[in-house]
């Protein structure tokens, strides 16, 4: 694997990202939502967030030649809510992907990592929530999460995307099994 840096994300890397996006979803997700379930879902899936690129705590892993193979981040407030909606210790681990040519290869826990130590330094940051796909779902047990609940994320008025809710309290990351995502 080529070498990977790790870089906090920009406005200005939308059309890199929401790329990545599509080239991950597209392949990854496959297996795990029909056909129009995930062809509605692209739609909300692969849009690049400005506001979480701009808040200082999304990152990109980018190869040596500089190609965008993975993203992702961490906000103290909940998605979907206003700003005001945080809760001591707690952080939301927010729009992971990775390139599928570099899939299971250590980016995605590279830039978990990242979350991790960022979130605990800036905000005490003692437990994780995501909303994770369903084809995410062993990725984040791997690092972790357990599940708490089934999540409709509402992508628009007459369409949810079947998603899971789940958590980690960080206290548990020594005893996470060995990480390959």
């Amino acid at each position: 694997m080529a070498d990977i840096t790790l870089n906090i994300a920009r406005p200005s890397d939308t059309d890199a990202i929401s790329a990545l996006f599509e080239r991950s979803y597209a392949k990854l997700l496959v297996n795990d939502y029909d056909p129009e379930t995930l062809r509605r879902g692209m739609a909300f899936l692969t849009k690049a967030n400005l506001d979480l690129l701009a808040s200082g705590t999304y990152y990109l892993a980018k190869t040596d030649r500089g190609d965008v193979i993975g993203a992702g981040g961490w906000t103290a407030a909940r998605p979907g809510s206003n700003k005001g909606d945080v809760q001591d210790g707690l952080a939301h681990v927010r729009h992971f992907a990775v390139d599928p040519d570099h899939a299971r290869k250590g980016v995605a826990s590279m830039l978990f990592d990242r979350c991790v130590t960022d979130a605990q330094q800036a905000n005490g940051v003692t437990r994780f929530e995501c909303y994770s796909t369903l084809s995410a779902r062993r990725f984040y047990e791997s690092l972790g999460f357990r599940v708490i609940g089934d999540f409709a994320a509402p992508f628009a008025p007459d369409f949810k995307f079947p998603s899971l809710h789940m958590v980690c309290d960080l206290s548990t990351l020594s005893s996470a099994p060995n990480r390959e995502a």
